[in-house]
């Protein structure tokens, strides 16, 4: 039904001209009223307010039904799993449990015990007050402790019934959330001066008001025009506009909500986190004092600008962000980062007329940081980068709004900003891009501090084990730390040190906070080299070239005689046969455009070093919008590194790498938040080839990896081994094997 605002005429709209006479019947100058539009116009106002309420009352009953399916699907988990422990378990409650009478009397795991109550419990021969409170406590720790791990994973491709209306529940919370964000401070305005008005309006008929004394009159009039004023005021054409938009909300079916989840799951898990408390994992981070936590968590958020969900650990993220002003948040790839940096930006630019924001990025992420911006906030955005530099520079400076430049574009730009702006918050994304205090881009970089309310250094790698890279930058934005910090070298692995750094830097892992996520599932692919393998990496072996050994599968223009790609091809095939998509990862471009031949029609987009930063983006899109079985080659240092790549689920590596962090940054790519499906990883690898001896060396360290556990401590403890010496000593054993055997005459 379509809102239609009452007709109105003229200035006095409400008010008809005076009418003379003594005052007793309305004259002596006082105005008269035209009661059938003033009654037409109060219904109107009224309900339009009423249907504001019913925004936030629908809302509301929605959160209950998410809140209660939610709850339904954590007891069936939680019955399944205590359905899955027997009875027999409670002999090790130490307790004196007769466990031979309860599965005497039919009793087989711990879900049988759950739905039986004290009564039925003390039916049981044998079993008295005393077993009874034992059994009970017993099932009751169990289930608690079950139910604390329990987090909904929902599974877009084996949905049940109960899981389809959950998914539904909350996409219909979801569509209406941004008319409820604008609609909030209007509601409460009209609710406020209507309630002020409608009180002092007590005569709404003609024949009451001939009776009315002047003073009452004259009280009326007044509210009239309040009255008058209220309708034609811009807060009531906005209330009445969003609550036309929400009446014209198109109703969902459960395809739509599931096709919505396929494409926007991070969103509907945050609504689950945020209403069904589907979260185990504290939301702060590793390291932070309960003192610092509790401070953080008290500052009060303005996000009426934001136009996204945040994650409770996201939210305290931004609270970090803009409570210690001058940090480095170090989350894994994929946690958000980005969103947490838009979110920062809207609540700092709340109550301002004029904001101006800069994002200082590598240029293969510039177009994204753009199209995030104006997809999570009202923040205009502005790329500074290539052609229309100097128009978007002018409007940015004039009007306010983020800026998004990259490293090499700083020098057209620093000097123009010092001392001429004010930035709430300076973003440098990728930090390490800034670690060399001498570099050029450094300094303009670290030129902004005096112009920077705020800064923030990205990172997606933990950098607490790089004692001096982590010095350096904390000697930019906290110079007052940065000798403690180098003073505790010593101590960079130990939960002290992470305390230290508390104030100024923040991390957390991908599995310590998405437990949603599907499983990673990594296979070694060994393929017995053909002839034509082992003819051409011989070769290359008798040549003492250690990288194009390497590329050893790949190294014959006749990719059908590869081993490794007839493994690729039917992997991609497989792929496409489960509807996944598949991305390519080679450090080599040749393997690459090798491979673009090989799969020919299935592949929807190439990126490598040569893939102009800006086109990137787009390459990606093409191929989230390509159908299954599609393809993605990446060359793994151009697309390891600032992309999401969820739309897939399958990735293929040509080769190992020497760097462990080139395949953790590759694969984080796809297995990161809004992922859905299991995520497969298959390496490619030769028998007897350099491919045995790198992941031979590798494993050598695989417990000092262990030790670190975090990617990039992995990558500098492999700069460490795949060195000039080891390669060296390989190449030498290697050559020896491919040698020709000397022919001696008799």
């Amino acid at each position: 039904m379509k809102l239609v605002c009452p007709a109105r005429s003229g200035p006095d709209r409400l008010l008809l001209s005076k009418q003379s006479g003594d005052g007793s019947c309305g004259g002596s100058g006082v105005k008269d009223i035209n009661f059938k539009e003033l009654n037409t116009l109060i219904d109107y106002l009224t309900s339009t307010e009423a249907g504001l309420r019913d925004i936030f009352r629908e809302a509301a009953a929605k959160e209950e039904e998410i809140r209660s399916t939610a709850a339904s699907l954590r007891e069936r988990h939680v019955m399944e799993s205590l359905g899955r422990i027997p009875v027999d378990e409670l002999r090790n409650s130490k307790a004196g449990i007769r466990v031979s009478a309860l599965e005497a009397a039919g009793y087989r795991d711990f879900a049988d015990l759950a739905r039986a109550d004290r009564r039925t419990l003390l039916g049981v021969n044998g079993i008295g007050e005393k077993q009874a409170a034992a059994i009970s406590a017993a099932i009751t720790a169990f289930r608690n402790r079950i139910a604390a791990d329990t987090v909904i994973r929902l599974d877009p491709d084996a949905l049940s019934p109960e899981e389809v209306r959950l998914i539904l529940a909350a996409a219909s919370y979801l569509e209406s959330r941004e008319i409820r964000r604008d609609t909030g401070p209007a509601a409460e305005e009209l609710g406020t001066r209507l309630g002020n008005i409608l009180p002092r309006i007590g005569v709404r008929n003609r024949l009451k008001w001939f009776f009315t004394g002047r003073k009452r009159k004259e009280a009326q009039l007044e509210a009239l025009e309040e009255l008058d004023a209220l309708a034609a005021s811009p807060v009531f054409r906005l209330a009445a506009n969003l609550l036309q938009q929400y009446r014209e909300l198109p109703v969902l079916s459960e395809a739509d909500a599931a096709a919505d989840f396929r494409g926007n799951s991070a969103a509907y898990y945050a609504v689950l986190e945020k209403i069904a408390g589907n979260v185990s994992a504290p939301s702060a981070g590793s390291g932070i004092p309960a003192e610092l936590a509790a401070a953080v968590d008290a500052l009060k958020l303005d996000l009426s600008g934001f136009r996204g969900e945040l994650r409770g650990y996201q939210e305290f993220g931004v609270k970090y962000i803009l409570s210690q002003k001058r940090v480095l948040l170090g989350d894994d790839m994929g946690l958000g980062k980005t969103i947490q940096t838009i979110a920062a930006m809207t609540h700092l630019s709340a109550g301002r007329v004029k904001s101006h924001f800069l994002v200082v990025c590598p240029a293969g992420v510039l177009v994204n940081w753009v199209r995030e911006i104006r997809r999570f906030s009202v923040i205009p955005a502005y790329l500074l980068h290539g052609e229309g530099m100097e128009e978007a520079f002018a409007a940015w400076y004039d009007g306010g709004g983020a800026a998004v430049t990259n490293y090499e574009s700083m020098g057209k730009i620093a000097g123009r900003l010092e001392g001429n702006i004010a930035l709430p918050l300076l973003v440098i994304d990728e930090a390490h891009y800034i670690k060399n205090p001498n570099a050029m881009r450094s300094r303009l970089v670290r030129g902004l501090d005096d112009e920077s309310e705020s800064i923030l250094l990205l990172t997606g790698t933990p950098i607490e084990n790089r004692v001096g890279e982590m010095c350096s930058l904390i000697d930019f934005i906290r110079p007052d730390m940065a000798g403690e910090v180098r003073s505790a070298a010593a101590l960079s692995r130990t939960d002290e040190f992470r305390e230290m750094l508390a104030p100024v830097y923040l991390r957390r892992k991908r599995e310590d906070v998405l437990h949603e996520l599907p499983p990673v599932e990594e296979k070694e692919e060994w393929c017995a080299m053909t002839e034509a393998d082992r003819r051409a990496y011989a070769e290359q072996i008798l040549k003492k070239n250690f990288m194009a050994a390497r590329r050893i599968g790949f190294l014959q223009d006749d990719t059908g005689s590869s081993s490794k790609a007839a493994r690729l091809l039917e992997l991609c095939m497989e792929a496409e046969a489960a509807g996944r998509k598949t991305i390519v990862y080679s450090f080599f471009r040749e393997t690459i455009r090798k491979a673009g031949i090989l799969l020919k029609d299935r592949c929807a987009g190439t990126i490598t070093g040569s893939t102009p930063a800006g086109d990137r983006q787009a390459v990606i899109d093409r191929f989230g919008d390509a159908p299954a079985g599609s393809v993605l080659l990446c060359q793994i240092q151009a697309g390891g590194t600032g992309l999401n790549i969820q739309a897939a689920s399958v990735i293929v590596l040509c080769e190992p790498q020497v760097k462990p962090s080139l395949e953790n940054q590759a694969i984080a790519r796809a297995w990161r938040m809004g992922q859905l499906q299991s995520v497969e990883v298959h390496r490619l690898l030769c028998e007897d080839s350099v491919d045995e001896a790198v992941m031979e060396r590798l494993g050598e360290k695989q417990q000092e990896f262990d030790s670190y556990a975090e990617e990039s401590s992995m990558a500098d403890a492999a700069d460490g081994f795949i060195d000039s010496e080891w390669i060296n000593a390989f190449l030498e054993r290697e050559h020896s094997r491919y040698l020709p055997v000397p022919v001696t005459l008799a």
